[in-house]
């Protein structure tokens, strides 16, 4: 494997603006992420905090032990979260099925990669941390991944509807469904040499979990508990018992956490930039779990919270007396998850996509507003994996893959069929469509003198023979294509690797086809690699 570094522009302009370096860091962050001093000014920041360390070891042991099948180099990161100096890195995702697409891996690795260079540099335990988002109750986003189809990107789902809106976490992991589903993906992949370990692992995986998180868990740490990645489930229930204190101060200074909001994102549209925080006028931003489903509160004046959909209703002393007693009845929404991310780790960087830089954008005048600094907000690693067979497909067409990652490939086949085609049929397809209007048009006009009843019929027959020129046009590009129909297919192969359905690759395909295809050391392979945080686009050739 080697690493090839492109400076590509991001749909994103906030992130562009990062990137150059010309965005004003103090508007919208409290550190400036590529400051070559940034991290050591955080961790000279944290130290002015206090965190419950013992408590939130205690409990992540609790849940390796319990959830995660006793992994001994995550307990051992756990144990040094004890030590006052640590700090961590952390970034999360939702529990994808077989992790997800390839994002998910990407951002693990950039939170591990990130953590060991930085524990050498500050001279402190520097822990990576994954928070899965086990709180999500939108099934539709994780029950399924893509797989390779008639040259196409085809989503391929787990057959499983939940009635509820369930938070993952609760959900119930279909064993039955859960396997037969595995096979069709590895059916759809290919036998190799790897497949039947492949699977061997998932069974084995599947059949020691109860929920479908569990089951994203265990397959993370298969592939990264040598590196001692902590995982945090912010669905568990028995994690609420230490998040009680940050979610009364959501409850009490609810209406000001909203306002917050909402004047960062007009500081935001007035800088140009395009906030993606919804928030409805009363949105409370945080859920409650009620007969086994999740529902957003919302503010009634200036004392009480409504869940319209089931006629609930607390007042604000109900709902902190609640927390108390129960707390496994709430959860966070994206403005709130961040601080409760903030209030329990000693964070020295949060490894964002590029949608969570944004989002967390808006958020800066929330973490004023509790008198604390946001984190510095990394851009995680994007990186594209280059297969040998569609690197020669690259060098055969000529096609540079920055014009692939941007746009995909039909400009560059236009290009290539004019140059491989003697006449350009288009110009003389479109002056003859222009011709024979003008000819049939004179003679409409003719037949109507001795007819006017004619009109609709004639209209309708100069529509017949421009479908026919059309036809005429469509026909010729077919064959033109068919007679480079070996040359097309490359393009089209680089394509379906790389921009699959115009998407970009670690949005649509997951890690386990390269695992099949290159073997189960895939991932410690990528791992190995260096990497530099400097927002560049990185090639993996493989």
């Amino acid at each position: 494997m080697e690493i090839v570094e492109l400076s590509l522009r991001s749909s994103n302009q906030l992130v562009n603006d990062i990137q150059d370096q010309t965005i004003n860091h103090g508007l919208f962050f409290d550190y400036h992420v590529y400051s070559p001093d940034v991290f050591q000014s955080r961790a000279e920041d944290l130290k002015k905090r206090s965190f419950q360390r013992r408590e939130l070891s205690t409990y992540l042991r609790d849940y390796t032990n319990r959830c995660l099948d006793h992994n001994e180099k995550t307990l051992e990161n756990i144990n040094r979260l004890e030590d006052p100096s640590s700090l961590v890195v952390i970034g999360g995702q939702q529990a994808g099925l077989l992790t997800g697409p390839l994002y998910t891996i990407h951002k693990i690795i950039t939170i591990i990669k990130l953590a060991k260079e930085q524990e050498q540099k500050l001279g402190v335990p520097v822990i990576p941390v994954f928070w899965v988002a086990g709180e999500d109750h939108d099934f539709a986003e994780i029950n399924h991944i893509f797989i390779k189809k008639n040259k196409m990107a085809k989503k391929l789902a787990i057959n499983e509807n939940p009635l509820k809106k369930q938070s993952v976490s609760e959900q119930p992991l279909n064993k039955h469904k859960t396997i037969e589903w595995i096979e069709q993906v590895f059916e759809a992949f290919g036998e190799t040499d790897y497949s039947n370990q492949l699977i061997g692992t998932m069974k084995v995986c599947v059949e020691s979990s109860k929920t479908y998180v569990e089951f994203f868990e265990k397959l993370i740490l298969k592939l990264f508990g040598d590196t001692g990645l902590v995982l945090i489930n912010s669905g568990d229930p028995d994690l609420k018992l230490l998040e009680k204190s940050c979610f009364r101060a959501i409850v009490d200074r609810n209406e000001e956490i909203y306002q917050a909001v909402q004047s960062q994102q007009i500081e935001m549209r007035e800088h140009q930039y395009n906030p993606i925080i919804e928030m409805g006028d009363q949105s409370a931003n945080f859920f409650f779990h009620h007969n086994g489903e999740r529902f957003l509160f919302e503010r009634r004046g200036n004392d009480a919270y409504h869940i319209s959909e089931i006629g609930l209703t607390y007042s604000k002393a109900e709902l902190i007396d609640l927390i108390e007693t129960s707390p496994e009845k709430f959860s966070n929404n994206v403005v709130t998850r961040p601080l409760m991310q903030e209030y329990l780790f000693p964070t020295l960087a949060f490894i964002a996509g590029p949608g969570e830089v944004t989002y967390w954008a808006e958020l800066k005048k929330v973490f004023s507003l509790f008198e604390m600094k946001m984190p510095p907000v990394l851009p995680r690693i994007q990186m594209t994996f280059l297969e040998r067979a569609i690197e020669r497909n690259i060098d055969e067409t000529g096609i540079r893959i920055e014009e692939v990652l941007d746009e995909g490939v039909e400009s560059a086949i236009e290009r290539f069929l004019q140059k491989e085609t003697p006449i350009d049929m288009d110009p003389l397809i479109e002056k003859a469509k222009l011709n024979i209007a003008e000819i049939h048009s004179s003679l409409v006009e003719a037949a109507l003198e001795i007819d006017p009843s004619l009109k609709p019929v004639l209209k309708k027959n100069g529509e017949f023979i421009q479908d026919h020129l059309e036809f005429f046009s469509k026909t010729v590009d077919k064959r033109k294509r068919q007679k480079h129909d070996v040359m097309l297919s490359k393009f089209q192969a680089i394509e379906l690797e790389l921009l699959p359905s115009l998407h970009p690759q670690e949005r649509i395909w997951n890690i386990y086809y390269y695992l099949n295809k290159f073997g189960p050391e895939f991932v410690g392979e990528l791992l190995n690699l260096s990497y530099s945080f400097n927002g560049k686009h990185k090639i993996v050739k493989i």
